[in-house]
């Protein structure tokens, strides 16, 4: 046995030594590799935010009528901030038919543009009414409350209807052929919760905005900007022929800036798009 020698402590260290510097490498490469997955996530996840946000908010915004009856009064833009905008939104679109009054409405060939039917008690009508057929000026829409809806009727032809209960009661009864929007009063804003700011849609009958996509950076994730037809910032509502919009998105997570002293920060990416309103006569 005195001729079969072991390792030596120091040889034992040698290889530990090594050993550590081996196990150092390749946990400081899976902790880089998981850093950079981490990060490409987040940014994957902030692009897909910002890309939904100017899809979805222009498909709304084109919807809106600026020169209904020509004042500000009738323009679809109730209220234009900086960070929201409320609006009135179009669900639907008929025509009035045999059956209807002044306090009922009957419209043949109803289409919903939301994929539901009118909604009582959410859902508001704006009936078309025509004055004096000679004149244009004196043209108006009227905003009534639907209060009930009945699918399944008839006009006197036979063509299927849809019937709502509305209020207040209109002054006369609209001619047959008399165009109906049916809308519901939607709002679009930045809002804070959870301490973060967030793109957020309410309703009629919400009491807070309900979220759909986020984070956004604070106090400016959502800007608005609203022009006239040469491109100035609109002075009053029924100027307004386009809004630019500004989408500032973060990240949920602070992930690595890279580099040899890399730091963690959250990453904003921002995108720009510019919506055309409906019948923006220029």
């Amino acid at each position: 046995m005195r001729n079969h020698r072991g390792f030596t402590l120091i040889e034992l260290m040698i290889v530990l030594v090594i050993m550590l510097t081996v196990s150092a490498g390749i946990y400081k490469l899976l902790i880089t590799t998981q850093r950079l997955s981490r990060a490409q996530a987040e940014r994957v996840d902030l692009q897909s935010n910002v890309r939904t946000a100017s899809l979805v908010v222009p498909a709304e915004l084109k919807e809106i009528n600026t020169v209904v009856g020509g004042t500000v009064a009738q323009n679809d833009i109730l209220d234009n901030q900086l960070t929201s905008i409320t609006y009135r939104a179009m669900r639907g679109l008929g025509f009035v038919c045999a059956g209807t009054t002044t306090g009922q409405l009957r419209l043949s060939n109803f289409t919903g543009f939301s994929l539901r039917a009118p909604l009582a008690n959410h859902d508001s009508a704006y009936v078309f009414i025509d004055n004096n057929v000679d004149l244009n000026s004196d043209d108006a829409w009227t905003s009534v409350k639907i209060t009930g809806v009945v699918a399944g009727n008839t006009c006197a032809v036979g063509v299927p209807a849809t019937t709502m209960d509305i209020t207040p009661a209109l002054g006369s009864v609209p001619a047959t052929g008399t165009p109906v929007r049916v809308y519901e009063v939607m709002k679009l804003s930045l809002y804070v919760s959870g301490g973060k700011s967030w793109l957020g849609a309410q309703g009629p009958n919400d009491a807070n905005p309900q979220p759909l996509l986020g984070p956004l950076q604070d106090g400016n994730g959502l800007a608005l900007t609203y022009l006239n037809s040469a491109g100035a910032a609109a002075a009053q509502k029924s100027d307004i022929k386009s809004v630019v919009l500004t989408v500032r998105g973060v990240t949920t997570q602070l992930v690595s800036t890279g580099g040899g002293n890399a730091t963690t920060t959250r990453v904003v990416d921002s995108l720009v798009s510019q919506v055309s309103l409906r019948n923006a006569l220029r």
